[in-house]
């Protein structure tokens, strides 16, 4: 066998993010950062097209309020941060001496936005239209950080995006909530941890959630 160092990105602000380590990340870096023929859907308020950390990293998105694609005039540009702070969590540029690492340097970004208003509320609707314009786009993992994970309406979108080879990822909520009452079969549904690695105190909980990952003070991108 033979064993390599640990790879520590020269990201300034890397030593902020608790959470790459907590989950191991600098393990995997030195054989795989993912790859460009990967493509994750951020279905959320829009990205920064233009952050020096993401720039490059997009492929054409999607806004479902308008129902036009970015290449049909949709607007993808973002009208709260936290698309743009999703989609640094996933692929910011590591090792490039600026600001902070993704997860996975190297895949692809689609940005969709489901909000047109500055609070960054979308319809059920507009998220599930979003997704299933991810999937039938190419994209291979669609993410929506966004509540209301037990509306049966997202499994069904589930089992659509999982026919056409691609994963569903959705947030449990940050309401505390047991969501026992439910396990779609086709959604990958997260959990927020903090860094001693405990339930997050707002994080749902129970049956419906899959998988915890950290989601407490995570220091990612943001628009300008």
């Amino acid at each position: 066998y033979r064993t390599f160092p640990l790879a520590t990105p020269n990201d300034p602000q890397y030593g902020s993010q608790w959470h790459l380590p907590k989950i191991q990340a600098p393990r995997v870096w030195d054989n795989y950062t993912g790859s460009g023929s990967i493509t994750v859907a951020i279905c959320d308020t829009g990205c920064d097209l233009a952050h020096q950390d993401l720039a490059g990293k997009y492929v054409s998105g999607y806004n479902s309020v308008s129902h036009l694609a970015q290449s049909a005039g949709g607007q993808v540009t973002p009208v709260h941060p936290h698309g743009t702070h999703c989609a640094g969590i996933v692929g910011a540029i590591g090792n490039n001496g600026v600001g902070v690492s993704g997860v996975a340097w190297d895949i692809r970004i689609m940005p969709v936005r489901i909000s047109n208003v500055s609070s960054g509320s979308s319809s059920i609707s507009a998220m599930n239209e979003g997704a299933r314009w991810a999937a039938d786009n190419g994209a291979r993992i669609i993410s929506m950080s966004y509540s209301g994970v037990d509306d049966p309406s997202f499994q069904t979108t589930g089992a659509y995006i999982k026919a056409r080879n691609a994963l569903y990822f959705f947030a449990a909520g940050n309401d505390n909530r047991n969501l026992s009452g439910f396990d779609h079969a086709d959604v990958t549904v997260v959990g927020a941890t903090d860094s001693a690695d405990a339930k997050a105190s707002f994080s749902a909980y129970g049956q419906g959630v899959d998988v915890f990952a950290p989601g407490v003070g995570i220091l990612s991108t943001t628009p300008g």
